[in-house]
This record gives structure tokens, C-alpha cells and sequence, in this order.
């Protein structure tokens, strides 16, 4: 019988057992802030270990008690950045060769958007729920070389998600001449939907169209197939579903975009080169190590890869995973049934991130009173712009769920939602004050 169950459902039924308490107990006391409050906003930033923490703190009173700047510390910078490639590599379940370390995901999409070598009357194709310094890096480069950015909505005109098979069509009708290039998301940063990329991508290669995927709220936070999915630039960043430190991110790019004729970084760091370049003659590394700048810290470096490693070897990868989509499909479902609760995307259809809107409520005041009641990290995310078919959508609650969430959690979370849309701001019960009496 054990031989007939799927991998994942051998995932998900240990991610239910009673014997899983004790690891949650035991992991979310590595993990100080999951028990501040109810983390749920790793789609910003994650919560951090304390062993990351003690591993960035121990190169650090190194650096303050001998210095930085001995030779032997300055290239430990490029051992060190190659083993967050490699850690990196482990986690997409990648080649080495294809990986390299950026210091943004936007930064990552724009260098591979720039090195399409995009001219004027060419076209790039991106969706309207992408993340805002994306969308405004794109025009900022359209008004500068001539380019245009052809949006597509994952809405209806009555501002209702469309299914998955509507976004594929509107996008592979764009797959033609003049476009170029297409960037989109995983996983949108808005609504925490999964955007069919198995359907597009393969569209792309066959129109011979650059991809290049925002793996932002993705990497870490479900288990892709990347090297079936295989866009020519894969961008993530270390701070949010990695546990890691802001100011990183990696790039996984394609053998298309590596090979002789793929993109061709415009600007290199002096980790890029493999030898040293003189009189306009230099010589880039081969592989994925040619995108990569330079002015890395140590410190970061040393924390990134000990978060991911930590992630990976200790937590889990798999089981965290499927452990977290089990907390966030619950949510999302108990959110569905309570009465003036709107969901962005329908339970199903998300991965970690659970975002939606309560009749009479503003997002930012559902963020404040979750803090208040439940010390809840959620986050605000803004409505998407209208357009000239399509009418703005409003901001929206956002709630990033993890594996160090509890179903109490859940529940707490699920009361208080309940509380909220039976009432309004201003008749929403107001919490009992505390006296305190000082002798």
C-alpha cells in the first residue's frame, strides 16, 4: 500500500501527525519571533533563527576584533558567495553552474531584462499584479529605450480574478512579434495566487520570447519543479520564505540564457570575471557567475547560507512546505465562509499567501487590530491601478502563513477575522483596559 502514496500525501499526513508538535514546539523556539506573536508576514521578510543570528554575530566580532581588510578575509568573499550558490542550488534542486548571487530580486529581473538588449518598437509582456518596483523599473527602461510593456490583468471588468486558463490565453496572444521578453511572477505578491507558468513558459521557449520569473514569493514557499519549469532568469530573494538577510537574493538562469548567443550581462562585478580585463578585453566566467557584481558582506553572505542550509537540512524543506499550505489552505477556507469576507483568490488557488477584504473596513485597519488583539504580523498590500478596461481594485490584508504557524494560530486568527465582519470600525467592541496601579 505505502508504495501506491504519493510522496506529497506521505508529506502531508506527517505534517498532521501529533508527533509533529514537538518539532513546531522546538523550532519555533529557534525561532524567536514566531513566538513574540503570530508571524505571518514572510512574504516581507521572514523571521530569523537564532542560529543565523549567532552565525552572522560570530564573523562579525571577528571582523571588529582583527578588521577587514587582510587579503585572506577579502577573498574568503568569493568562498563564501559560492557557498550561498551552492546553497541555493540545493534548494532549487539545480546545477551549481546555473546559479549566481545578486543583490535583489529587482535587481536580478532588471540585469536579465537589460540584457536582452531591448530596442525601440520591441515589446515586454508583464501582468498587473506585479511587485511595484518591477512594474516601475519597466517603465523606467521603456521611456528610456523605446520599448513598450504590454500589462495584462488577472481580472475581470468587474474586477473578479479570471481562471487560469483566461490568463494563459490573454498572455499567449501577446507571444508574438514584437514581443521580446515576458516577466511575471510565481506567486503575485498581491493576492498569493500561483500563476500558471507551466502553461506559459513553455509558449515562451516556443516563440523564442526571454522569461524571466519573480520566484519572490515562491522560492522557499512551495516545491517547484525548477528545472522542468526552466525560465531563461529565475530571481529570489534570502530575507523572506529563506529566513535570511535582506540585501541578497539569487538569480538560477537557464542553459538557452548561458550559452553562446544567451544574455549577456551588461555590467560585471570582480566576481564576474575570470580573468582580469585590460584595454576593453576581459573574460567572464562561463557560467551563471558572470551576472554576479560585487560588495558583498560577509556577514550576510555567512547568514544567507546558514538560513537556507538551516532551512534545508534541519527544518526540512519538503515538510515545511507542505506543512505551511496546509496552515494557509485552512485559513483561507474558514475566511471563505464567514460572511463579508472577501478572498482575492479562492482556496486552492494560493500557495502561502492568504490576502482578502472585509465589507467596511479598510486593509490598514484590519492590520492594526490584529496587532492589537492577536500581536499579528500581517501586511498591507496596495490595489492594483485601474486601467482603461479594467476598474482599480482596493488594498487588501495580506497574511503570509508558515510551517512555524500553529492551527491555534489559525483559529485565533479565524475568531478575530469572524469579530471584525460582524461589525464595523466604530462598532466594533473595544478592547478592556488595563489598570495598573503603581505604590
Amino acid at each position: 500500500m505505502t508504495d501506491q502514496i504519493s510522496h506529497e500525501a506521505l508529506l502531508q499526513a506527517a505534517a498532521t501527525s501529533t508527533d509533529e508538535a514537538g518539532k513546531v514546539a522546538e523550532l519555533r523556539a529557534a525561532i524567536p519571533a514566531t513566538t513574540a506573536g503570530i508571524y505571518l508576514n514572510a512574504g516581507s521578510v521572514g523571521p530569523l533563527p537564532r542560529e543565523v543570528d549567532a552565525a552572522i554575530r560570530q564573523v562579525q566580532e571577528q571582523e571588529l576584533a582583527t578588521g577587514r581588510a587582510s587579503e585572506h578575509l577579502m577573498d574568503d568573499v568569493e568562498v563564501r558567495v559560492d557557498e550561498l550558490r551552492g546553497v541555493f542550488a540545493s534548494v532549487l534542486a539545480t546545477d551549481l553552474e546555473l546559479v549566481a548571487v545578486a543583490h535583489s530580486t529587482t535587481e536580478a529581473v532588471m540585469r536579465a531584462l537589460i540584457a536582452t538588449e531591448l530596442k525601440p518598437g520591441d515589446r515586454v509582456v508583464t501582468l498587473d499584479e506585479e511587485y511595484p518596483a518591477i512594474r516601475g523599473s519597466l517603465a523606467a527602461r521603456a521611456a528610456r529605450q523605446g520599448f513598450s510593456v504590454a500589462t495584462v490583468s488577472t481580472r475581470d471588468e468587474r474586477g473578479v480574478a479570471i481562471s487560469d486558463a483566461e490568463i494563459v490565453t490573454r498572455v499567449t496572444e501577446l507571444l508574438v512579434p514584437p514581443t521580446r521578453a515576458i516577466v511575471i511572477s510565481r506567486v503575485s505578491w498581491i493576492s498569493g495566487r500561483i500563476l500558471p507558468l507551466e502553461e506559459i513558459l513553455p509558449r515562451a521557449r516556443a516563440a523564442g520570447i526571454i522569461s524571466i520569473v519573480d520566484g519572490a514569493q515562491s522560492v522557499g514557499a512551495m516545491l517547484d519543479a525548477v528545472d522542468a519549469l526552466d525560465p531563461d532568469v529565475l530571481a529570489f530573494p534570502s530575507q523572506k520564505w529563506l529566513l535570511g538577510i535582506e540585501g541578497l537574493a539569487g538569480m538560477r538562469l537557464s542553459r538557452r540564457a548561458l550559452a553562446a548567443g544567451g544574455l549577456q550581462t551588461p555590467i560585471g562585478g570582480f566576481l564576474a570575471f575570470r580573468e582580469p580585463a585590460l584595454d576593453g578585453v576581459g573574460v567572464m566566467h562561463d557560467d551563471a557567475r558572470r551576472f554576479q557584481t560585487s560588495g558583498f558582506a560577509r556577514p550576510a553572505l555567512v547568514g544567507s547560507a546558514r538560513a537556507a542550509g538551516w532551512l534545508s537540512m534541519q527544518v526540512g524543506l519538503p515538510w515545511a512546505v507542505v506543512r505551511a499550505g496546509r496552515l494557509a489552505r485552512a485559513f483561507a477556507a474558514g475566511a471563505a465562509s464567514i460572511p463579508g469576507v472577501e478572498l482575492l483568490v479562492g482556496p486552492g488557488r494560493h500557495a502561502t499567501i492568504v490576502a482578502l477584504r472585509v465589507n467596511g473596513w479598510e486593509a490598514s485597519q484590519l492590520v492594526e487590530e490584529f496587532s492589537r488583539r492577536a500581536f499579528a504580523i500581517t501586511r498591507r498590500v496596495p490595489g492594483v491601478p485601474a486601467t482603461a478596461d479594467r476598474p482599480a481594485s482596493s488594498p487588501a490584508l495580506r497574511t503570509s502563513w508558515g510551517f512555524w504557524n500553529t492551527d491555534e494560530e489559525v483559529a485565533r486568527m479565524l475568531e478575530l477575522l469572524t469579530l471584525f465582519a460582524a461589525h464595523t470600525p466604530e462598532s466594533l467592541p473595544k478592547r478592556p483596559t488595563i489598570e495598573i496601579i503603581q505604590r
